[in-house]
């Protein structure tokens, strides 16, 4: 590499908040960020960034890209209804470029060359412009000197005054087309000059932009073996946070293979911020790809962190491709992992609903089952959620959930099942009535009979009485339920 200096600000200095002109940055893009309303946290979790990359951005320790600031800028637009004005775009865009000039010399250089390889395509527009008008004028002044030409020639012998007005006339709209061909051949000579220039540009900037992406500092930099080298010299020096700042560039921008060698290659506690870096900064496809090799550390601690930070990537859309990639029991502890903070029922059954599609006969969803009925505040039973699934048509998932209820013995029951309205106790009934899991079925009745709800009981009584299920309950259950059902008639 010889047409581009390595040589760039001091990273450290950087780091610590000590150049004035990265300061600077952060401090307009803070105000900026101010304006949204949100926390930190959740911008980066909206923008898929890692929070310590936003912190650093916002407070001048790293230079923001320009997608950031462009990301923001749109952010700021939108939750204040109007436009940014032009002398603040300007000056946030005075900022980063000086930030840049100080602390990336190289990539300040390529920002240069960009603006000016756009003026140039500017300045090629706009000549081109000028000759397609020279060209119609051109037209339209040749056209009148052919009228005037063939006045002059019909009107010769006739008019000698006018004659000679005609002739100056032409002469003169001769002289005038001379002029605009000298125009049009000087426009033409221009257009040539600013493509030729944006084409040397162009190339510049594709040069420049693979060189810096051949030899650019950071995670990409080294050969893996140099950069184990480096990590292991910053742990023994106790520099946690420039070795984790490594290991987290190094999660989003080394080849997966890389990425891979490292996870196996550190011990357990930095595997498992390094998995969920992973999980967290790379395109959801490489982080699919990379589960097998969360799966063979097989170390609980980083398949846990690993788990966390991909489920909240995944939603309505994509929970189909997640959980066939994992398949299994891998898929079900995201799954699980993805819904456990969601209050909305009808949204739980909406995303679970998806992320199965396809799978008529899925596996016993024990984490799923167990984060549905106990690990959610607004239903600790699972019951509405079951009802969700069963009118969605997921009998098969619904059932692992009321399976699941039925083991609790620390929850209100007789609370959850008045929670229901008359439809979802009748779809609820329905699909117990006809499991094939008749412990479950037995179990299940003999929690509706210790709620103590005569109208509850004596509908269920009646439903499996009317489908001839009745029979398929514990016989001593299936007593109890019918003398029941009798004192709560007599009364």
């Amino acid at each position: 590499m010889t047409e581009v200096a390595r040589t760039r600000g001091n990273a450290a200095d950087v780091e610590r908040g000590e150049v004035p002109e990265a300061v600077a940055l952060g401090s307009v893009l803070k105000e900026l960020f101010a304006r949204l309303g949100v926390s930190q946290s959740q911008y980066a979790y909206r923008v898929h960034l890692d929070k310590s990359a936003v912190s650093r951005y916002l407070s001048g320790r790293r230079v923001a890209p320009q997608e950031f600031v462009d990301r923001l800028v749109r952010e700021a637009e939108e939750h204040l209804g109007a436009p940014l004005q032009l002398e603040a775009r300007e000056a946030l865009r005075t900022r980063r470029l000086e930030a840049l000039r100080v602390c990336d010399p190289e990539a300040f250089r390529l920002e240069g060359l960009r603006d000016e390889l756009a003026r140039s395509r500017r300045d090629a527009e706009r000549a081109h412009r000028n000759i397609e008008a020279l060209h119609a004028l051109l037209d339209r002044k040749e056209a009148q000197a052919r009228d005037v030409a063939d006045d002059l020639t019909r009107l010769r012998l006739d008019w000698g005054a006018e004659r000679t007005a005609l002739a100056r006339a032409g002469e003169d709209l001769r002289r005038e087309v001379e002029r605009l061909r000298e125009d049009l051949r000087d426009a033409e000579h221009l257009r040539e000059e600013a493509e030729r220039h944006g084409e040397e540009l162009r190339e510049t900037v594709l040069r420049l932009e693979e060189e810096l992406s051949r030899g650019a500092s950071g995670a990409g930099a080294l050969p893996l073996d140099a950069f184990m080298l480096r990590q292991q010299a910053l742990w023994e020096e106790e520099d946690d946070a420039e070795a984790a700042r490594h290991l987290t560039e190094a999660a989003w921008s080394r080849p997966l293979d890389d990425v891979a060698a490292l996870l196996h290659w550190m011990g357990d506690f930095d595997a498992e911020n390094f998995a969920a870096d992973v999980a967290r900064l790379r395109p959801l496809a490489d982080v699919l790809e990379f589960a097998p090799e969360v799966a063979r550390k097989d170390q609980t601690g980083v398949r846990r962190s690993w788990v966390s930070a991909l489920a909240p990537r995944v939603a309505e859309w994509n929970a189909a491709a997640v959980y066939q990639a994992l398949g299994g029991a891998e898929g079900d502890r995201v799954l699980a992992e993805a819904v456990r903070k969601i209050r909305s029922d009808s949204i739980v059954v909406e995303l679970v609903v998806a992320a199965l599609a396809g799978s008529s006969a899925p596996a016993p969803l024990r984490a799923l089952s167990r984060t549905l009925t106990e690990e959610r505040r607004p239903d600790r039973c699972g019951l509405r959620v079951t009802v969700g699934l069963a009118q969605a048509g997921r009998h098969d998932v619904a059932a692992h959930v009321v399976a699941a209820a039925v083991k609790l013995s620390h929850v209100d029951f007789r609370h959850s099942l008045g929670g229901l309205h008359h439809v979802q106790v009748s779809a609820l009934f329905d699909l117990v009535t006809w499991l094939d899991d008749t412990a479950v079925m037995t179990a299940f009745t003999k929690m509706v009979i210790l709620a103590d709800e005569p109208a509850l009981g004596d509908r269920l009584f009646t439903m499996m009485s009317e489908q001839d299920r009745l029979s398929l309950v514990d016989r001593s259950v299936r007593d109890a339920l019918r003398d029941r059902v009798a004192v709560w008639r007599r009364s």
